[in-house]
């Protein structure tokens, strides 16, 4: 078991490395903020840094995806899309909800609100990308007709339970596990 001395080291140091796998090949959606926003939320005693974390993770990848993969240059006008903030304020959300987990971790728990911010991130970032979209009427058939469109992406909710599972399952077994006595 590690000390508590170190273990806001190895929270910063699961979230820095996982947060670094977004900028690897991954399948669409399949990345790892809404789990960094939920752990984050759940482990970091401090919930502005949980929400700096988050944040730092999502805009640093955003920028390295966007410039060095899609060679998109106009940062600016990345930006200020108004999708782009509805991806932050889903994930904001989400530290919201690992806020709420820091008095009873459990699996179960986890994996509830694991769904639920996968659910939440699709539902808030679909509806940013409908008003004035041209394949969209801007009735409600047609908001209804972006979300059925949209259904290939609720893949996320795989990534997020994998990071989850990977990032809580790490914390679990590093913060309970009793020291191996080593026989001489």
């Amino acid at each position: 078991m590690i000390k508590n001395s170190q273990k806001p080291i190895f929270i910063i140091a699961a979230l820095v490395l996982v947060s670094l796998s977004r900028l690897l090949p991954h399948l669409p959606n399949f990345t790892p903020i809404a789990a960094i926003a939920l752990f984050g939320g759940a482990y970091l005693n401090n919930n502005r840094v949980a929400f700096l974390t988050t944040f730092a993770a999502l805009f640093l990848s955003d920028l390295l995806v966007n410039t060095i993969h899609y060679n998109n240059y106009d940062v600016i006008g990345y930006f200020s899309e108004p999708y782009v903030l509805s991806v932050y304020l889903s994930f904001a959300l989400t530290v919201f909800m690992g806020i709420s987990l820091k008095s009873n971790i459990t699996a179960k728990r986890i994996g509830l609100l694991s769904l639920s911010s996968s659910l939440i991130f699709w539902l808030v970032t679909n509806l940013a990308c409908w008003p004035g979209n041209p394949l969209y009427s801007q009735d409600l058939s047609g908001l209804m007709a972006c979300y059925i469109a949209a259904i290939p992406f609720l893949g996320n909710v795989v990534g997020d339970l994998f990071y989850n599972t990977i990032l809580f399952g790490a914390a679990y077994i590093v913060f309970t596990s009793a020291p191996s006595k080593v026989k001489a």
